[in-house]
């Protein structure tokens, strides 16, 4: 093959690829929910099948925490240069030296006190779960009391999952 011609077809090749791929993305929906449940160590991908919670997450809306996939998730848009942490307090009962499977107690209706440059902002409180979704501008924050303390940076339209270890149960 000539050498014009093996120019020729990797020019068009590279100039069809962007607009393959840009009308790739245009065709996904724009309603995706992503599920994260908390295995007792991190959040891993996907809903739990035992119907306990876990956080339905999409880009640039407040997550939510469900107990059940559902098509009628409630949507709130997330105020502009504003990101989300959600996540969950919880005490670590097995797993580690704790020995066993890494098994947790989620630590419900706990106030969780949110602060930036050692300036206090909000406190927010777990739910039921133990879980909690807070919504703040795109910055870097403290969450938690002294012992269980997180330092997060939030990201705008990003939600970030956070699972905060209150403690462990200790065994004699």
């Amino acid at each position: 093959m000539s050498r014009a011609l093996l120019l020729s077809l990797l020019f068009l090749s590279c100039t069809a690829l962007p607009a393959t791929t840009a009308s790739a993305a245009a065709n996904r929906p724009a309603d995706v929910w992503n599920y994260y449940h908390f295995d007792g160590i991190a959040f891993t991908p996907g809903p739990t099948g035992d119907g306990s919670p876990f956080v339905a997450v999409r880009e640039k809306v407040q997550p939510v925490v469900l107990t059940a996939q559902t098509a009628a998730v409630e949507q709130i848009a997330l105020p502009d240069g504003s990101g989300v942490i959600a996540g969950i307090c919880y005490l670590q009962s097995s797993g580690g030296k704790l020995g066993g499977e890494s098994g947790y107690q989620p630590y419900p209706r706990v106030p969780l006190l949110i602060s930036t440059g050692g300036k206090e902002l909000v406190t927010v409180q777990t739910d039921d779960h133990g879980y909690f979704v807070v919504v703040l501008p795109a910055g870097k924050y403290s969450i938690g009391s002294i012992p269980f303390t997180a330092e997060i940076t939030v990201e705008r339209g990003v939600t970030t999952l956070v699972p905060l270890r209150a403690g462990k149960r200790m065994v004699d």
